[in-house]
């Protein structure tokens, strides 16, 4: 897990019950957090917590540990209640001496997809100094993303940068598996340079041919 400033904890248990009624929790939802032992409000980071100056975008990050009874994400559960706050929220999910994370970048108008990391054991991140709790919400995305982030970049310039190069990644792999079975040379001249420009894209993107990192 991440480890936090002290600063930043608050460890406020919640009831089950109390939560089904703030989440307006569906029938299935209640029935997969039957695996649930405790949810706890762990850590808040804010201008407050973290000493920094407010900054726009990310105002806030709840981090909630839910400790569960078996080897599960109850994920709709964790949806739901994720859908019934405003704020970015991690979850951190504990099963013995194991841990997996999940979260989803969100904005007022729009919620991605939810990223997992896997089930470890005694994984640790030591968070860095920031100067803002987007800087720090940045960080944290760069432990569930593919790529890591650009130091100039705001959140959301990351996130879709991100999801530009996982759906350059699968451009390019599908494009080479039809240039290994293609036998037309007009065919493969033509999936070639649609290669070509998906890799230069890419390269873009990853700040190879500007130089922007």
């Amino acid at each position: 897990m991440f480890q936090f400033s002290t600063k930043t904890e608050v460890n406020r248990a919640f009831k089950l019950t109390d939560l089904y009624k703030q989440m307006n929790a569906s029938k299935e939802a209640k029935k997969e957090a039957s695996c649930i032992d405790k949810v706890v409000l762990k850590n808040v980071l804010s201008p407050t917590t973290l000493y920094c100056e407010p900054q726009k975008g990310v105002k806030e990050v709840y981090v909630f540990e839910i400790t569960v009874n078996t080897q599960t994400v109850p994920e709709l559960f964790i949806k739901e209640l994720d859908n019934s706050i405003k704020l970015h929220t991690l979850f951190v999910i504990k099963y013995d001496n194991l841990e997996i994370m999940m979260l989803s970048y969100k904005t007022a108008t729009f919620k991605g997809k939810y990223w997992q990391t896997n089930w470890e054991q005694n994984v640790s991140y030591d968070v860095p100094l920031v100067n803002s709790v987007p800087e720090l919400y940045k960080y944290i995305l760069s432990k569930f993303l593919k790529y890591p982030p650009f130091e100039s970049e705001d959140v959301d310039a990351y996130v879709k940068r991100n999801n530009a190069l996982n759906k350059l990644d699968f451009q390019i792999s599908k494009t080479e598996s039809a240039i290994a079975y293609e036998t037309q040379s007009k065919k493969r001249f033509e999936y070639n340079a649609r290669l070509k420009k998906y890799r230069e894209e890419r390269d873009c993107l990853l700040g190879k041919v500007n130089d922007i990192t």
